[in-house]
């Protein structure tokens, strides 16, 4: 029962009505009669609600109740308003890795240790995704005090549909369905989803690695303690240290990149940076630098080293197609070995890609069967989207794995698709230390050599300056 406060009272002999002060409910007393006195009728009790204002939301059965129960000098309640009833305001529920409360905060693993490069996620979805599921608005319930008054409620808020970028709508179910691979961005007024990641700070543990389904472009360094997969192209405007990246396509890091013993740069594609040291460099395609030290290099294209001043020293380093640089090896005659051409290693790993490709679309189509059923599960459930993140992130992680696999196998396949084979090794400064490696042939330098091209021909190694055999 609702105070009451600041009461009309009204006594219409001797009927007494009280209505309460914010009119929502009207209560009725009726004295015990005296003398003479007839009993209460139902028409007298209307009337002298009437007359005090109460003109709505009466309960005539519980009147009807008061009048043949004879219940006397006791406050009933037998007219009550309704409140009005706010409309709700309409929603967006998403589908994908959003930051919420724990955005920015280390991950416990299971085993109690913490994960700090899980900080910062980025949210990614597969072409066919569901997005978002729009919940549209409620219009809001009119209400009456017992006096008559309406009550008029806040209509919920609608949103209109936002514009769509690399999205669909389906007007049916209000969902949002990704027409593409990539990042998505959400607001009430726009929902777009990116083939492109771009990142406008420094990459460093604090910040997170990245694990994208399309192209990464980061406009600062990369630090130590990060890993960076893309399914695409990694771009980096300033320098890589001690972390690794892996590309289904090319590798551009314009600073250069100081490696450690397990960082490592595969890429599908080509590899350009001003510097590589002390890393593991796995290529499809070319590789660019101004020098190369201590790096171990596996490529399918070919090694080009394009300062005057560039060295190439220390490390094992195979090309397929062929190695040309300026200055090889040093006067410490530091081992650095430089193959190219045919081998029996190579030959396995072309037999063997072809294999490891199957193997790979086998775990795409089974991870990407459990997409689809999270993301039915996500719809009911939310809390299953951060599972369908991960599960995302793996997707991208096979993905680029399968396109490094698939550019190396071209570059083999071309290769043993020549018969008269033309790959060669040519720089301004050989030291001793350097070892030179054609198809299955290999020799020693033993002495300073300027201005050399090494080929393969007819089973041997030959140099470009009077054809001498080494």
């Amino acid at each position: 029962m609702s105070d009451i406060a600041d009461i009309d009272t009204e006594i219409i002999d001797p009927i007494k009505i009280e209505i309460s002060g914010d009119k929502m409910e009207a209560y009725v007393t009726l004295p015990t009669p005296n003398g003479n006195r007839p009993a209460y009728g139902q028409i007298e009790v209307l009337g002298a609600l009437d007359e005090a204002g109460v003109k709505a939301g009466i309960d005539k059965m519980r009147l009807m109740d008061i009048l043949f129960n004879q219940e006397y000098d006791r406050k009933v309640l037998v007219a009550s308003g309704s409140p009005s009833e706010d409309g709700v305001d309409g929603f967006f529920e998403y589908f994908f890795h959003k930051k919420d409360s724990n955005s920015g905060k280390p991950r416990i693993r299971d085993d109690g240790s913490v994960d700090y490069t899980s900080v910062n996620t980025v949210g990614t979805v597969a072409e066919g995704s569901l997005i978002a599921v729009y919940t549209p608005a409620t219009p809001g319930k009119f209400g009456f005090t017992v006096t008559g008054d309406l009550l008029k409620p806040r209509q919920g808020k609608s949103y209109p549909v936002p514009r769509l970028v690399g999205c669909r709508y389906d007007e049916e179910n209000y969902s949002y369905y990704s027409l593409i691979d990539g990042k998505v961005e959400a607001s009430l007024t726009k929902i777009e989803v990116k083939s492109v990641l771009d990142i406008n700070r420094n990459v460093n543990v604090a910040y997170g690695s990245i694990h994208f389904i399309g192209d990464v472009n980061i406009y600062g360094d990369v630090d130590s303690g990060v890993e960076i997969t893309a399914s695409g192209s990694v771009n980096i405007s300033g320098t890589v240290q001690g972390s690794s990246i892996m590309a289904g396509d090319d590798i551009v890091v314009k600073g250069g990149v100081i490696g450690e013993d397990k960082v490592r740069l595969i890429c599908g594609g080509n590899l350009e940076t001003r510097f590589l040291q002390y890393c593991h460099v796995v290529t499809g395609g070319d590789i660019t630098a101004k020098s190369i030290l201590d790096c171990n290099i596996y490529s399918g294209g070919m090694v080009r080293i394009e300062d005057e001043n560039g060295v190439v020293s220390g490390g094992d380093i195979y090309c397929a197609k062929g190695i040309d640089g300026k200055v090889f090896g040093n006067h410490r005659k530091i081992k650095t070995r430089l193959a190219i051409g045919k081998n029996n290693e190579t030959l396995s790993r072309k037999l063997e890609y072809p294999k490891l490709i199957s193997e790979i679309d086998v775990k795409l189509k089974a991870i990407t069967s459990r997409e689809m059923i999270l993301n039915k599960e996500a719809k009911e459930n939310h809390s299953k989207s951060n599972l369908l993140y991960i599960v995302r992130q793996n997707k991208a992680n096979l993905l680029t794995e399968k396109k490094q696999l698939e550019g190396l196998f071209y570059a083999l396949d071309a290769l043993y698709g020549y018969d008269d084979y033309r790959g060669y090794i040519h720089g301004k400064h050989f030291y001793p230390g350097v070892i030179i490696c054609i198809d299955t042939n290999e020799k020693q330098i033993d002495s300073e050599l300027v201005k050399v091209r090494f080929r393969g021909r007819e089973g041997k190694i030959t140099y470009s300056m009077d054809e001498m055999e080494l």
